[in-house]
């Protein structure tokens, strides 16, 4: 009789501690906005080239800097990726965290949005713009919506994901 109870109280833990994005107990790699990010891949609006190409870059990578409303410095990553149709390669950036735990909980209710700054060079400079709204999930937080903006035009929109790639012709 008492083996029928500890299967019945077992039974009910899995039950109430189960769900959907959990494996063996534990979340596997969820998505958090805290790990949030923007990945851009930077065009020449004249020329359709890269402005990173691996071979011969309109722009020197190692120059970008991104920084946030506060004016705090962003991280930058970089990879390389093949540009369609040629055997040529170049640079898309991404920088984050576009979400700030401490400015942007309002975000868990209504819209958010920030301007980040680019600074291609030391004298040249850029903004995108970033709106969002979040929402908890099982196993973390994602944006229910963001949207990217670039020169006032929409460049970019997701739902329910943590990042998002844009391409930018500058």
């Amino acid at each position: 009789m008492k083996s029928i109870y500890y299967i019945i109280i077992i039974a009910i833990v899995i039950i109430l501690t189960g769900n959907s994005c959990k494996k063996g107990g534990r979340c596997e790699e969820p998505e958090d906005v805290n790990q949030s990010s923007i990945v851009v891949a930077f065009k020449d609006n004249t020329t359709g080239r890269y402005l990173y190409s691996e071979v011969n870059p309109l722009y020197n990578k190692d120059s970008l800097k991104v920084f946030d409303p506060s004016g705090n410095s962003l991280v930058i990553r970089s990879a390389l990726n093949q540009i369609p149709n040629t055997s040529s390669r170049y640079f898309d950036v991404s920088f984050g965290n576009i979400y700030d735990q401490q400015t942007d909980g309002a975000a868990f209710s209504s819209e958010v949005c920030k301007t980040f700054l680019v600074k291609y060079r030391f004298n040249e400079t850029d903004s995108i713009k970033a709106c969002f709204t979040a929402k908890k999930t099982k196993c973390g937080s994602v944006f229910e919506n963001l949207k990217v903006y670039y020169k006032g035009m929409l460049v970019g929109s997701v739902t329910n994901t943590a990042g998002v790639v844009v391409i930018i012709n500058k």
